[in-house]
């Protein structure tokens, strides 16, 4: 009896076995057909949109127990030849020589103020429609990006040393896009400006900084740490 039991115990543990492997094999091959036709539309891939397909495939199968781990995910790279790729180049080197001389000369600058009263500003670009640079693709394939959007915002960021910021500054092309129709600006969390190229200009810098002078003065702080750029104003 005990024999008897244990060879139908073992029986449906290999059927339960071999079920698993046909659910896990009708999302692979399902998946794989996904992840083969969004390459061909030269659309990037990453290993979470991988894992989330996955779950949503596993879903419309009524498969409540499949997980889309980070192991899954590693096998079924491996099983169907797929690598994580750079679509485009990196960007080019800094003057590693002129970074570690201003690293060296910051401490002796700012030492003798509290960590409260430095803060360090800088802008950068935010393209919104720009598709990720990397993606999971087969490892003969090539990857070519195909043209990049421009569509572009200029964001200016502060902070202090202790992690306090500042109010964001958005630079945007248009006084009101039509985004913004029924908002209204003076709400958002952020200070909104705009020129046809959306760029940081010298009129936009000296407005924010006279503001911005004004704020540390009435709160004593002590300290702005800003780029040598030619749209940043030598104030007095």
């Amino acid at each position: 009896e005990i024999y008897k039991a244990w060879v139908e115990n073992g029986n449906e543990e290999r059927k339960l076995t071999k079920l698993r492997k046909c659910e896990g094999s009708v999302i692979d091959k399902e998946l794989l057909v996904w992840f083969s036709k969004t390459r061909e539309k030269n659309l990037p891939v990453s290993g979470p949109t991988i894992q989330e397909k996955a779950k949503q495939l596993a879903e419309v199968h009524g498969l409540n127990d499949f997980k889309a781990s980070n192991g899954w995910l590693e096998k079924f790279r491996k099983r169907h030849n797929i690598s994580f790729k750079s679509i485009c180049g990196e960007a080019s080197s800094v003057d590693r020589i002129a970074v570690d001389d201003w690293k060296k000369k910051l401490p002796n600058i700012i030492d003798k103020y509290e960590k409260r009263d430095i803060f360090n500003a800088d802008e950068t670009e935010l393209f919104f429609r720009v598709l990720p640079n990397k993606t999971m693709a087969f490892k003969n394939e090539t990857c070519n990006g195909g043209k990049v959007s421009k569509e572009r915002l200029t964001v200016l960021l502060c902070c202090n040393i202790i992690g306090e910021f500042e109010r964001p500054l958005i630079i945007g092309k248009a006084k009101r896009p039509r985004a913004f129709k029924k908002l209204d600006v003076n709400k958002f969390p952020v200070d909104w400006c705009w020129n046809k190229k959306a760029w940081m200009t010298t009129q936009i810098m000296t407005d924010w900084l006279m503001k911005f002078d004004k704020q540390m003065i009435k709160s004593q702080r002590k300290v702005l740490l800003l780029s040598t750029c030619s749209s940043h104003p030598h104030l007095n």
